[in-house]
């Protein structure tokens, strides 16, 4: 290590010179520091990688072995929970046994009846409340099979306020579960006839179906029946089921 020699000029005074030193000095310092420590880090075995704690893989190190789930405010006593499957149940039943009251309310009516015509879904009952809390008017939903359109029927406490018939290609609601049990039916029936005994073994699933390329919903109602052999199971048979004209409107064998 070069050390530069220090010569104070006589004509300089001890205020300036020290201030030329100080750096000097620091950077001497600094260097001899330097040294000290690789020598140090030489002189010890390599650290086995293996004993490297890299931490949690998320950062979240601290434990929650002492802690309750929900969380809860340090002390807090006699906590209550807000809902449970007893409570589920119950809340359950009580929308149940009203909607089925807005339906009866509603097929009494003449003009409900006529556009439902004798085929219909059971309704599908939206209920909600405005910013204030008002509740609003529930809307009961159904999709009629025999005049092929959306009902919308408005009920206002004990009084029908409305009834709309939607064309299916505008809106249809979601399917019901006697929908897509009376479309399987169809299905199986098609495919047996075709002499496709695998199906028989297979599980149905159906949804509503779509026309292609974004065309929106079909002019009828049609919903899409697929076949597996479990739910994780890809698809081996495919149909597409109108209930307005309750026939296959097409089908085909997956991998085919």
């Amino acid at each position: 290590m070069d050390v530069g020699i220090f010569v104070m000029d006589s004509g300089s005074s001890p205020r300036v010179s020290a201030r030329r030193w100080l750096p000097a000095a620091a950077r001497v310092l600094a260097g001899a520091m330097g040294l000290l420590a690789a020598a140090a880090l030489l002189a010890q075995p390599p650290e086995d990688p293996a004993t490297i704690d890299v931490g949690h893989p998320t950062g979240h190190v601290h434990d929650h072995g002492n802690q309750t789930w929900p969380p809860q405010p340090p002390g807090m006593q006699n906590a209550v929970p807000l809902s449970n499957q007893a409570t589920e149940r119950s809340l359950a039943q009580v929308r149940k046994t009203r909607s089925a009251a807005r339906e009866r309310l509603a097929v009494a009516r003449a003009d409900v009846r006529q556009a439902l015509g004798a085929r219909y879904t059971e309704a599908k009952v939206i209920e909600g409340r405005d910013k204030s809390g008002v509740e609003r008017p529930s809307r009961l939903v159904y999709f009629s099979h025999s005049t092929n359109r959306t009902v919308e029927v408005t009920v206002d406490g004990q009084q029908v306020r409305s009834v709309r018939t939607i064309q299916p290609a505008e809106y249809q609601p979601e399917i019901t579960d006697a929908e897509a049990a009376d479309a399987e039916g169809i299905a199986r029936a098609h495919f047996a006839a075709g002499g496709q005994t695998r199906v028989a073994a297979l599980k149905a699933f159906a949804i509503l179906a779509y026309q292609p390329s974004g065309k929106g919903f079909y002019p009828t109602r049609v919903l899409y029946l697929s076949f597996h052999r479990n739910s994780d199971a890809p698809p081996e048979y495919v149909a597409w089921v109108d209930l307005t004209q309750r026939r296959v409107l097409r089908s085909r064998q997956e991998g085919q």
